[in-house]
C-alpha cells in the first residue's frame, strides 16, 4: 500500500516515535535548510555564546575562549576570579576575549558541590553601561557528544542499573542543550543515555566537574552534520545540522568528542569512511584545538540476518567495516556494540555504550594505561595450512567465548562454538567454520575448505549470539580479512 494518505500517515508515526524517543521534540530550526538565519538584533546587553551561562563546565588546563554580542564598537571587559580581559566589538557586534588556562576544581566525591566561580561582562558604548553576571561555573573536563537518535535517546528511558536515577545527585555533573542543567534525580532523565553515562564514569575516575554539550538530532545522515568553509558550495542534503547544532559550540574550549551515527547512511558502505573523515577534520579544523580526541560507536545488530548465506556482507555488514577503518584516522576510537542490538533500532541498553567510549577516553586521554580501551579490533591473519590465524589488536589478556545479558557483565562459556564464522576457499567459495581460541589468536577452519584464503566474523545485518571477547569483558568488532 502506497498511497499519499498511507504515505503521510507513515511520515507522521515516524515523526512520533523519533519524539517520543528522545523524550523532546525536534526543533523546527532543526528540520530546516534555510540557514542561515537572520541575526539576532544588536543590543548594549551583552548576548553571550551559548556554553556562557549559569552552571557552565570550562575546560581545565586550556585557553578558554569566551564570545558573545554587544553593540558595534562598544568596550567589553570580562571578569572571571582574578583575571580581567578587555577588548572591544567589531562591526557585526561580536567579541571575544581568551581566558588563561586553570586546573580543576577538585571533588572530594561525585556528591561533592564546590564552590562555583562567576563570570562578569561588562558592556560599555555612548556613555551607557550594561553588565551580566553568570554564577555557579565549574572547570574540569568538556565533551561534545552528537549523532542521531541513539545518541539522543534520554537516560530515562533506557536499560540502567537499579537506583541509576534515583542516586544522580551529581552537582558537579552538568549537561549543556539550551542552557546548562545540573544532575539530580529529576533532571537527569532529560541528559542523553550514553553521554550521562560516560560523564559519570569519568567523573568517578577523576573526581572533577564534568560538562557534557549534547548536540544530536534523530533520523539525521551524516552530510547535514559537515562543517562548510566559507564560500564553498553547500552539501545538498535533507537537514542541516551543523549550523544550529554545532555551529553555536565551536571554540569552546572542550577535550573531545563522541559521535554516535550512521544509521541513516547504512548504504553508503566503504563510502562512509571518507564523509567520517571530512567530519572529523572539518570539526577540528573549525575549533582550532588540534587533533582532538573523536570517539564513536560502531552500529549495533538490528533486524535479522540470512542463515543460508556464509559470505555475509548484508544490511550493516559494510557501514560497520568502514566504521572500523574510520581507526586509520589519528586519534580516534570505536566502542563496539554488536552484542547489545536487538530485533529493532535503538538497542535499550546505552548503560554499556557509554562505559565503553569512557574506557577509550580514561586509557588515552587521562593516563589511564593498564585499561583496556577496547574489545578485539582484527589486525592481521597468515594462513597456516588449511586454517587461518587471526590476530588482533586489544587481546593482550587473551580472548574468551561468553554471553552477555542486559548490562551486567558478559558470563564466559568456554564450551560454546563460536556462530558468524565463515571462510573463504580458494575458489572464491564461502563456508561457514569453526574457530579454536589460541591464547589471543583466533584459529578458523572448515572441513571443507582445504586451501583457505580469507575469514569473516559478525559480517552481517544482525548477527545473533556472537560470543567472542577479550578477557576484559568487551565484544569483537565484526571484521572481514578480505575487503568488502
Amino acid at each position: 500500500m502506497n498511497s499519499p494518505t498511507y504515505t503521510a500517515l507513515k511520515a507522521t508515526y515516524c515523526s512520533l516515535v523519533l519524539a517520543l524517543i528522545t523524550a523532546a521534540p525536534l526543533l523546527a530550526a532543526e528540520l530546516s535548510t534555510a540557514f542561515p538565519k537572520d541575526p539576532l538584533p544588536l543590543e548594549l546587553a551583552p548576548r553571550m555564546g551559548r556554553p556562557f551561562n549559569d552552571s557552565a563546565v570550562f575546560q581545565q588546563n586550556m585557553l578558554i575562549p569566551v564570545w558573545g554580542w554587544t553593540l558595534p564598537s562598544a568596550d567589553v571587559v570580562v571578569t572571571f576570579d582574578q583575571q580581567k580581559h578587555s577588548t572591544k566589538a567589531g562591526a557585526d557586534g561580536r567579541f571575544q576575549v581568551k581566558l588563561d588556562p586553570m586546573p580543576a576544581d577538585k571533588l572530594k566525591s561525585v556528591n561533592d558541590a564546590p564552590t562555583g566561580h562567576t563570570l562578569t561582562v561588562v558592556t560599555r558604548a555612548g556613555g551607557k553601561e550594561a553588565t551580566s553576571a553568570f554564577t555557579n561555573i565549574l572547570i574540569g573536563e568538556v565533551w561534545l557528544c552528537s549523532g542521531q537518535s541513539n545518541m539522543a535517546v534520554r537516560f530515562g528511558n533506557t536499560a540502567y542499573p537499579k537506583n541509576s536515577q534515583k542516586d544522580a545527585d551529581y552537582p558537579a555533573l552538568r549537561f549543556l542543550d539550551t542552557e546548562w542543567t545540573v544532575s539530580t534525580p529529576k533532571t537527569c532523565g532529560r541528559c542523553y543515555s550514553i553521554s550521562f553515562v560516560f560523564g559519570r564514569q569519568l567523573q568517578s575516575e577523576l573526581l572533577v566537574p564534568i560538562g557534557l554539550m549534547n548536540a544530536a538530532v534523530a533520523g539525521t545522515g551524516i552530510d547535514g552534520w559537515q562543517y562548510v568553509p566559507p564560500g564553498e558550495p553547500p552539501i545538498k542534503t535533507k537537514y542541516q545540522n551543523f549550523i544550529p547544532k554545532i555551529e553555536p559550540l565551536v571554540g569552546h574550549a572542550m577535550r573531545g568528542t563522541l559521535w554516535y551515527q550512521g544509521e541513516a547512511n547504512v548504504k553508503d558502505k566503504q563510502g562512509y569512511l571518507p564523509k567520517m573523515k571530512r567530519l572529523i577534520d572539518g570539526w577540528r579544523g573549525v575549533w582550532g584545538q588540534g587533533d582532538f580526541p573523536f570517539y564513536f560507536v560502531q552500529l549495533a545488530s538490528m533486524g535479522e540476518s540470512p542463515t543460508d548465506k556464509p559470505e555475509g556482507g548484508d544490511g550493516r555488514a559494510g557501514i560497520r567495516n568502514a566504521q572500523l577503518e574510520t581507526l586509520s584516522i589519528p586519534n580516534t576510537g570505536m566502542a563496539v556494540a554488536i552484542d547489545i542490538g536487538g530485533r529493532r533500532e535503538h538497542p535499550k541498553n546505552k548503560y554499556d555504550v557509554g562505559l565503553r567510549l569512557a574506557r577509550w577516553a580514561l586509557h588515552k586521554d587521562y593516563n589511564h594505561k593498564d585499561l583496556v580501551p577496547s574489545g578485539p579490533l582484527y589486525k592481521s591473519h597468515q594462513i597456516e595450512g588449511h586454517t587461518i590465524r587471526v590476530k588482533f589488536d586489544h587481546a593482550q589478556h587473551g580472548l574468551m567465548l561468553a554471553k552477555k545479558e542486559g548490562c551486567e557483565p558478559p558470563i564466559p562459556t568456554p564450551d560454546a562454538s563460536i556462530p558468524w564464522l565463515s571462510i573463504q576457499a580458494k575458489d572464491g567459495t564461502w563456508h561457514l567454520a569453526a574457530g579454536t581460541i589460541d591464547g589471543s589468536d583466533l584459529i578458523v577452519s572448515s572441513k571443507e575448505v582445504r586451501e583457505p584464503t580469507a575469514v569473516r566474523y559478525a559480517y552481517t545485518q544482525h548477527p545473533i549470539g556472537c560470543n567472542l571477547y577479550n578477557k576484559d569483558g568487551l565484544p569483537a568488532s565484526p571484521f572481514t580479512t578480505c575487503g568488502y
